[in-house]
């Protein structure tokens, strides 16, 4: 990709944060995508960011053909070589679209959220299906246009949060859906992280780069600085030009349940606490505050989120001496409490528990289920399967808008009234700066 064809790219994420809300039809009636491979073949997968839940992510598709693959850190990215000996191996992720792309229909991305965007937006340029880790994007406008850019692609899309494809989802929605307890009218999310440094400064320089990365490629799109081992490899997602912080790394998983059954999208008031924040670094803990409105039959929704330690009040329904567990979620609703104690939304319960014990007469499970997990549904999409359940423009766009207006919210330091239709602050046209981003060219 030359310089012309970056600043275009890349000025897409301010271009589209304009665009109205799209939606495309998923299911049976899904349009038909193209560049999709024969059932009886095997998808031919490139990795990018191949170390760390880059290499599961690989290892999640063991029973395909993984032909190249491409890491910043060589010495990271060692055990994917080694489980893969004959993939292409490559630093930059552009030499691999130009010298390789002939030779894959897929790319998976599983490097720093900060570089998501600008590898997920070449591999759609380029044809080819592309999986991207959560979150979708580092900023509000990348999200708003890689989803134009997937609904204009016809291409395969999913983004990498594991709950979407799971039972506890499914559940939670039918549930709340069919009544089971009354209107939801409040939902707590909270979970442990940062578990990382957070509320600090940034690290000073080390003496020199170690010789298995390449400090410049690592730092792609963000500005130049030097390179300090308390950012790479693995403490980078406090830090605002690189990572999204506590929210960022598990909003896509703890928000998800409630946001796709409870159809939160649109406008929304958000405000936040929080302690340690800077221009630099994410704070060491927030609470957050999401009210939205009602929205036809539904009644209006208040969501609190929690990290870094802060917790909500512990149901009156889980009686005396109970403890929350690290992450999870409660629903409470005119009639009665869902609670979800994992990080994945995998076990929804109404409370207390004589209320699930005697809950033996449940709604239909009229959701498609989704066997294989997140990774497998996307390969089957592929090979003409039905659009994965977190593509980019059903679901995982819209839900990383969700997570990523939180941010906005603790890095404004005010209330923000969000109008979903401009994809502004009403309120604070000065927050702009923090729905898009300058990029470096590298």
């Amino acid at each position: 990709m030359n310089r012309r064809q970056f600043l275009h790219t890349a000025s897409l994420a301010s271009l589209a944060a304009s665009l109205p809300a799209l939606r495309a039809q998923t299911g049976a009636s899904a349009p038909r995508f193209r560049n999709l491979i024969p059932a009886d073949r095997k998808l031919r997968i490139a990795g990018v960011g191949v170390g760390g839940k880059g290499s599961t992510d690989l290892i999640n598709c063991l029973d395909e053909d993984i032909v190249a693959l491409c890491d910043v850190d060589f010495k990271q990215g060692s055990p994917s070589f080694l489980r893969f000996p004959h993939a292409a191996r490559f630093r930059d992720y552009r030499q691999m679209f130009d010298e390789a792309s002939d030779t894959f229909d897929a790319v998976t991305v599983s490097t720093t959220d900060h570089m998501h965007f600008p590898i997920a937006m070449m591999a759609l340029e380029r044809g080819k299906h592309v999986f991207v880790q959560k979150p979708l994007t580092h900023t509000l406008g990348e999200a708003r246009a890689l989803k134009a850019a997937a609904a204009k692609s016809g291409l395969v899309t999913q983004m990498g949060n594991q709950g979407q494809a799971g039972e506890g989802a499914r559940l939670a929605k039918e549930w709340i859906e069919a009544g089971v307890i009354g209107q939801v009218r409040e939902v707590h999310c909270w979970d442990q992280r940062p578990v990382w440094p957070q509320g600090i400064p940034l690290p000073a320089p080390a003496k020199e780069t170690p010789s298995s990365i390449d400090w410049n490629l690592w730092l792609g799109v963000a500005p130049e600085r030097e390179y300090s081992p308390e950012l790479a490899p693995r403490k980078w997602r406090g830090f605002w030009d690189y990572g999204c912080g506590a929210l960022g790394d598990m909003g896509c998983h703890l928000l998800n349940a409630p946001f796709w059954a409870l159809d939160l999208r649109g406008d929304v008031r958000l405000s936040a606490q929080s302690e340690g924040n800077s221009e630099v670094c994410a704070p060491k803990w927030s609470t957050i505050t999401y009210d939205y409105p009602a929205r036809g039959s539904r009644a209006p929704v208040k969501l609190l989120w929690f990290d870094g330690g802060k917790r909500p009040p512990i149901p009156k329904e889980l009686g005396p001496n109970a403890k929350l567990p690290n992450g999870g979620v409660i629903y409470y609703g005119d009639t009665g409490v869902i609670m979800d104690g994992t990080n994945y939304g995998s076990s929804p319960r109404l409370i207390p528990e004589e209320k699930m014990r005697t809950f033996t007469e449940r709604p239909a499970k009229r959701l498609p289920r989704v066997p294989g997990g997140i990774m497998k549904d996307f390969i089957q999409a592929c090979k003409g399967g039905t659009a994965p359940c977190s593509n980019f423009v059903d679901h995982a766009a819209d839900l990383t808008e969700m997570v990523l207006l939180g941010n906005l919210a603790i890095r404004a330091g005010q209330p923000i009234d969000w109008d979903s239709s401009r994809g502004v602050c009403r309120n604070l046209p000065s927050a702009s700066r923090f729905i898009h981003k300058n990029y470096r060219i590298f």
